[in-house]
């Protein structure tokens, strides 16, 4: 919390408004070893329970959850992939430059026709002798356009479907690899998202990481992690904003009192405290589970859902408690309102995590 107090905010306004994000913020959370406490030691990771690690991310991301994703999120999604299904060598390559916050790592899979659904990815990989040709596209790729090493999915053989797709690693300098910044969005304007692509680009066979017909399973914990860190995140931007409107409710005077001195508002305030508990037990619980190794699926996606939900009602909320200085960046609400929006979309949509939810419950999958 101190750290996001010292580091994040003091330019964050500035920053949102650039659309710019201060990479520098990563090798600062290194050197606190706040960057890859989940990974291992032996990678450069601090080898920290998953409860300590989501306790770590709600804390950042009481400040700004856009930030942090963006300097966090290479340790957690695609970095915990590569933990899981590369060989040695190129963990040992890859993964202590990042948990050193030396070198970035992306992971990518979205394009403009395969969000939740991955079957409809369209980046091929064909074999040619010793190399794998690449041509594609990824959009929103969180620090896609300044990363160093890109984690990246590609089909091989689209009449295999599922059981097509690879893993691949490329590194940026990489002649055919492209990157663009995405500018111009609503929320995440703290953090750091590009579009990439990749036009008849070469990589040799040994960039391959893991097995074909693997890659969506292998991204499963890295995907896992990513929604414990969302919903940790979205409980932190909420506990902001509740911190906030108590300060704001007990100094704003309206009809000769303080607005906190109103029924509604205490309603209100009473509510949030109240979900805002609820979605970080959700959180820990789940945090708990996936630290023990005990399967999770549904506590993931009660987390995630719950919390992220959670957020954009409590940051929307307290934007109408703080009335038109809501709307304005010099109070903490609206930055993280705009951030909310974004949090209900990443790790699967609260319709996704609705469906995994009903299909443990009742054994039944409403889609395939």
């Amino acid at each position: 919390r101190k750290f996001a107090e010292q580091e994040i905010l003091p330019s964050l306004k500035k920053n949102e408004r650039q659309e710019k994000f201060d990479p520098g913020i990563i090798k600062k959370l290194a050197a606190q070893g706040l960057l890859a406490p989940h990974l291992p030691q032996e990678y450069g990771g601090l080898g920290l329970d998953y409860i300590t690690s989501a306790i770590i991310w709600e804390s950042l991301c009481w400040a700004s959850l856009a930030v942090t994703q963006a300097a966090v999120s290479g340790p957690i999604q695609p970095a915990t992939n590569l933990l899981d299904t590369g060989k040695e060598e190129q963990k040992k390559k890859y993964l202590p430059p990042v948990c050193q916050g030396e070198k970035i790592l992306a992971g990518a899979v979205v394009e403009p026709n395969a969000g939740c659904d991955s079957s409809m990815i369209e980046t091929s990989a064909a074999r040619s002798n010793n190399k794998w040709i690449i041509n594609g596209t990824k959009i929103f790729i969180t620090n896609g356009e300044i990363a160093d090493f890109v984690l990246f999915i590609a089909q091989t053989d689209k009449s295999k479907g599922l059981k097509g797709l690879a893993t691949f690693i490329v590194e940026r300098g990489t002649p055919g690899f492209f990157s663009t910044p995405q500018k111009g969005k609503i929320s995440w304007r703290g953090g750091s998202e590009g579009t990439l692509r990749f036009t008849d680009m070469e990589l040799p066979l040994e960039n391959q990481v893991g097995e074909t017909g693997r890659a969506l399973r292998d991204a499963l914990r890295g995907i896992d992690t990513a929604r414990l860190f969302l919903a940790a995140g979205t409980v932190g931007m909420s506990q902001s904003c509740l911190e906030a409107c108590i300060k704001y409710a007990q100094e704003r005077v309206q009809f000769g009192k303080p607005i906190g001195g109103h029924q509604l508002i205490q309603e209100i305030i009473a509510n949030m405290a109240t979900k805002i508990e609820a979605a970080r037990w959700l959180t820990y619980h789940a945090a708990y589970l996936k630290s023990k190794g005990i399967r999770h699926i549904k506590e993931m996606s009660y987390a995630k859902y719950f919390a992220s939900e959670t957020a954009l009602w409590v940051t929307s909320q307290a934007v109408k408690i703080h009335g038109s200085f809501g709307t304005i960046d010099d109070y903490p609400v609206g930055h993280h309102y705009q951030d909310a929006i974004t949090a209900t979309i990443l790790g699967g949509t609260a319709q996704m995590h609705q469906l995994t939810i009903g299909k443990q419950l009742m054994e039944i999958a409403a889609f395939r």
